[in-house]
């Protein structure tokens, strides 16, 4: 009877304890993963769109700072824009601004620069210009061309994420400006 007795005195875990603890355990790393996996997502989703807006805010920035001080503007065209300004050593600067596939260009052609067109932004899936006389009626004649407003719609430029990524983004910026006209 001993035997029985220092039996009865071990004490240990049962099968059921041990498997009502492993799933409890178990339910708990899967909330733990589920929201480490959610955090991941809104992290991949803000530094994705914080990238595409901040490419285009510069492109368009660049843009508008030198339509700012155009003279007058050579071609009309939703998809591209030719205009003339000074520079800062008051030479006659002419530059085209246009979209090749994905890629928004800036081409100067007088005076001619090296390593012509120059790629200010790529991944742009949208490139709107609007062009407005001095009644802000739009117009599609150059010579009447008082202001301008630009659109540009960018997503991410890799080419490994795919549509469903959270790092795949868009963003569109805009912009308006009047041009100088001397």
């Amino acid at each position: 009877m001993s035997t029985v007795r220092v039996m009865r005195d071990e004490r240990g875990y049962t099968l059921a304890e041990l498997l009502t603890a492993m799933a409890v355990l178990g339910l708990l790393m899967a909330g733990l993963f589920l929201t480490l996996q959610e955090g991941q997502t809104v992290y991949l989703y803000g530094a994705g769109r914080a990238e595409v807006q901040q490419n285009a805010r510069v492109a368009l920035e660049r843009m508008l700072r030198e339509l700012r001080t155009a003279s007058s503007v050579a071609t009309s065209s939703a998809n591209d824009v030719k205009f003339t300004f000074l520079d800062d050593t008051a030479a006659s600067v002419t530059v085209e601004y246009n979209l090749n596939g994905t890629n928004l260009q800036r081409n100067q052609t007088v005076p001619a620069a090296a390593g012509q067109p120059d790629i200010l932004v790529g991944g742009v899936t949208t490139f709107a210009v609007t062009y407005y006389d001095i009644n802000n009626v739009a117009t599609t004649t150059a010579a009447n061309v008082y202001a301008v407003d630009i659109s540009i719609t960018t997503r991410s430029d890799d080419a490994t994420l795919a549509s469903y990524s959270p790092a795949n983004r868009r963003a569109t910026v805009a912009g308006r400006v009047r041009l100088r006209n001397e």
